[in-house]
């Protein structure tokens, strides 16, 4: 691939048959294809419904954002393709290699450049030559690549795709797409081979849930889903155990992964970060053993407190079920927080004088007082807070650093 001094792209491509016609993929510089690439989103006309035009999604700025921080990271990679759409007035197909055999021809080098002058009806401009089908959001990512830095794009290339085949295209590819379950993703982090945030406390869970004496054995389930004939006491999925230990770790979960990746593991911290992020200076020194500690002795209080909702996760009750972890988790920092300085590991009594103070009988640890979803969550929070005297108080992080 490379640019030429009239203004346009060269790219070898391979051509591809399917169904609906012939299309060609090939590779272009990021920085390359946002020169000249557009989207159309799909939106009402003159402020009507009588008119529609455009086939993408609204621009999800959030995600946007997501992306220009991934794209820098060390291991970054988008293998999947950008779809783009290209007028034929555009493009111009050259065979790669000038002996191959005109009916065999696979390889192409693709001229694209701009077309007609400037002011004419049918000018088309060098940033209006790849109409994107799909991976807009991937392209507006990539405007967030750190000066120095190549990344190469996939790309699927339509010549003189009608606007059917266009919809068509974006439709299928949207619609197919299913929603990673989060706890596989979280599973996967096993591979990884830096310890980052979300591998360390997925290690973390694992070892609990397998642990024979602690309070989470055979809790926790793996990939989501409740081993044959265990659905009654495996009531928690395992993205929903780890995700807050990981807030409880890190701000940047993937930022601090990518330190690991490149072999840094030493961070400078906001002086009252581990305020916030209580498990922090854990993560630093590597102690995943402290982590394990703290919770173990945390929530054996919690089952003792309460051991028949605990155990038993009778039907109808939510302590041993998202709504009951979820407010139990947010409820440790201040538990912590009181109780503990900076690295130090939580004790079991400790915990036992803070959840004595609390008044709610197992007949209420249910959906009817604490409703499912994050209404309960705070309502079973709050109460835990008013009933034991602990603040909520956010810590404000000081600029200096140790």
């Amino acid at each position: 691939m490379a640019s030429e001094n009239d203004g346009s792209v060269r790219i070898a491509v391979s051509k591809v048959s399917q169904p609906i016609g012939e299309f060609y993929v090939g590779r272009v510089e990021s920085r390359v294809l946002r020169s000249m690439a557009y989207v159309e989103i799909r939106a009402f006309l003159e402020g009507t419904q009588k008119k529609i035009a455009g086939i993408q999604r609204e621009r999800n700025e959030g995600r946007i954002d997501e992306i220009k921080r991934y794209v820098n990271l060390e291991y970054a990679t988008f293998p999947t393709s950008v779809i783009i759409a290209v007028s034929p007035d555009c493009v111009e197909l050259e065979p790669y290699c000038e002996d191959e055999d005109e009916d065999e021809v696979s390889v192409f080098n693709m001229v694209l450049r701009p077309f007609g002058k400037k002011g004419e009806e049918d000018h088309i401009p060098l940033e209006k030559i790849a109409f994107i089908i799909d991976g807009q959001h991937r392209v507006a990512g990539l405007g967030g690549l750190k000066e120095g830095k190549t990344f190469d794009v996939n790309i699927s290339v339509f010549v003189g795709a009608s606007d059917a085949d266009k919809a068509e295209i974006f439709a299928r590819v949207n619609q197919a797409q299913t929603k990673v379950n989060p706890s596989l993703v979280v599973d996967l982090a096993s591979y990884y081979d830096e310890r980052g945030p979300i591998k360390f406390a997925h290690e973390i869970i694992l070892a609990m849930n397998h642990d024979e004496k602690g309070p989470f054995y055979d809790k926790v389930k793996r990939l989501g889903k409740a081993e044959t004939g265990k659905g009654k006491i495996q009531t928690l999925a395992q993205a929903t155990v780890v995700q807050p230990l990981v807030d409880y770790i890190t701000p940047d979960p993937e930022g601090d992964r990518n330190k690991r990746y490149k072999g840094i593991f030493s961070s400078k911290r906001p002086l009252n970060a581990w305020k916030r992020h209580i498990f922090q200076p854990f993560y630093d020194e590597d102690d995943d053993g402290a982590v394990f500690a703290c919770l173990t002795n945390y929530f054996n209080a919690v089952k003792t407190r309460w051991p028949d909702s605990w155990d038993d996760a009778p039907v109808g009750n939510i302590l041993n079920r998202t709504t009951g972890y979820s407010a139990l988790m947010k409820f440790l920092r201040p538990a912590y927080v009181s109780r503990c300085s900076k690295g130090e590991i939580l004790t079991k009594e400790a915990c036992d004088v803070i959840f004595g103070s609390i008044d709610i009988p197992d007949r209420e640890l249910t959906r009817d007082c604490f409703l499912p979803g994050s209404s309960g969550v705070s309502s079973l929070y709050k109460r835990l807070l008013s009933d034991s005297g602990l603040s909520d108080r956010q810590v404000p992080l000081q600029n200096a650093m140790f």
